[in-house]
């Protein structure tokens, strides 16, 4: 039910994205990395405000300032599919590989391409390949990326080795909680995945539809009727119109806490 657009954390580069206050306010020339940085970060802002021509333009001045910059070849691959050019961006991503085959962070941005594009095997290659780069600092949203296109298969036993891994590595790893939570669901699990559901929610300010939805199966399913009420009546308020609140009202209830707690669903 989770897009796998939606959740991964796919470019390295998209961390903070900075409008203002970039530049030093010293006089100081900066060199062209650090231009080049700078327009990486402007260029991303842009796209992510919808100006797809300014967008373009700080992206393509990046590039000219540093030819040899991984996070300006990986930027422009996310601008092209972004905007659609899907063969041009799988060219860029494979670039910045080039650069550098043993960066974490372009293998990693190349495999959540190539997961997007539904070619999971290759996809799992990559991010494979990304973890085996010791100064790379962000394995766990790897293995967090690796776990969300094992589900796509679906592979739920490899997802959850992937999962349980991007926690233990670092245990504010929200959507992995999440993650872990679904597939116990599915394997009627249902106290397990209550579990990993509240560590979810002690991580998040704003659980997602989906989140409710798994709250409200799992309190139904566990005979606590006031507290799949409270579950529905959040992702009615939050999210009337979700696939995920569709989903729940068309779920017939248990007639009561002494009967099955399987859930029809």
């Amino acid at each position: 039910m989770i897009s796998i657009l939606k959740q991964f954390v796919v470019i390295f580069f998209i961390i903070t994205l900075v409008a203002c206050n970039i530049f030093p306010k010293s006089k100081t020339q900066i060199s062209g990395s650090q231009a080049s940085d700078v327009n990486v970060q402007l260029g991303l802002a842009y796209l992510e405000n919808g100006d797809v021509q300014r967008a373009h333009q700080k992206l393509l001045l990046a590039e000219q300032q540093s030819p040899g910059s991984l996070q300006a070849k990986g930027a422009m691959g996310y601008f092209l599919e972004s905007t659609g050019s899907l063969s041009s961006a799988d060219a860029y991503y494979r670039r910045a590989i080039t650069l550098n085959p043993k960066s974490g962070a372009a293998q990693n941005n190349y495999g959540t391409f190539l997961c997007r594009r539904g070619r999971y095997s290759e996809a799992d290659q990559h991010f494979l390949l990304a973890l085996q780069d010791p100064s790379y600092l962000n394995t766990a949203q790897v293995y967090e990326n690796a776990g969300l296109c094992a589900m796509q298969i679906p592979d739920t036993e490899k997802a959850m080795r992937y999962f349980t891994q991007a926690i233990t590595q670092d245990p504010k790893r929200a959507i992995s909680w999440l993650e872990l939570g679904r597939i116990s669901y599915q394997a009627k699990d249902y106290q397990q995945a209550e579990q990993y559901l509240e560590h979810y929610m002690q991580l998040v300010k704003e659980p997602t539809a989906n989140a409710l939805w798994l709250g409200a199966v799992l309190a139904r399913n566990l005979g606590n009727e006031t507290a799949a009420g409270s579950y529905t009546l959040m992702l009615q308020t939050r999210f009337p119109n979700s696939e995920a609140y569709k989903a729940l009202i068309h779920t017939p209830k248990l007639k009561t806490k002494h009967k099955s707690k399987q859930l029809y669903y």
